[in-house]
């Protein structure tokens, strides 16, 4: 498919697609879900603190008015350095993908998180279920 083609069926879409989006909006928070469960929680079991799921619970998805769909967590508070004690809650979501590492030379998940790519998998059962959505991993 060519640029051509590929304008001439945005078209035949037109605002459409905007409803289509959002009848599978929750579908692709759950798939965002499944993907912090398998990637993040179910990798350890905590010791040292009791789990809010917080992270899990700040799946959100939301469709503008040009057809296309964010699924993003929306932590903006609660996650505390247990080193330092700092809120940290700007930094948690690139840390579980990326990992993390303060050069202690402490090899513990405080001081070297290993990266957990839960984005590449959200990405992967997303286009998997969905393989005509054009899924983008972006920055914020």
């Amino acid at each position: 498919m060519d640029a051509s083609d590929e304008a001439y069926l945005l078209e035949l879409m037109g605002s459409s697609s905007v409803l289509d989006l959002k009848t599978i909006q929750s579908r692709l928070e759950q798939l965002l879900k499944d993907s912090i469960m398998s990637e993040i929680y179910s990798k350890y079991s905590p010791t040292t603190y009791v789990r809010t799921y917080m992270f899990l619970e700040s799946v959100r998805a939301y469709v503008n008015d040009m057809g296309e769909i964010y699924v993003y967590s929306d932590v903006n508070t609660g996650y505390y350095s247990a080193v330092s004690g700092e809120d940290v809650s700007s930094s948690i979501s690139g840390w579980l993908e990326g990992g993390h590492s303060d050069n202690t030379g402490i090899n513990n998940q405080y001081h070297n998180y290993t990266p957990r790519l839960y984005l590449e998998k959200a990405y992967s059962l997303i286009k998997s279920e969905y393989p005509m959505l054009r899924v983008s991993i972006i920055d914020d």
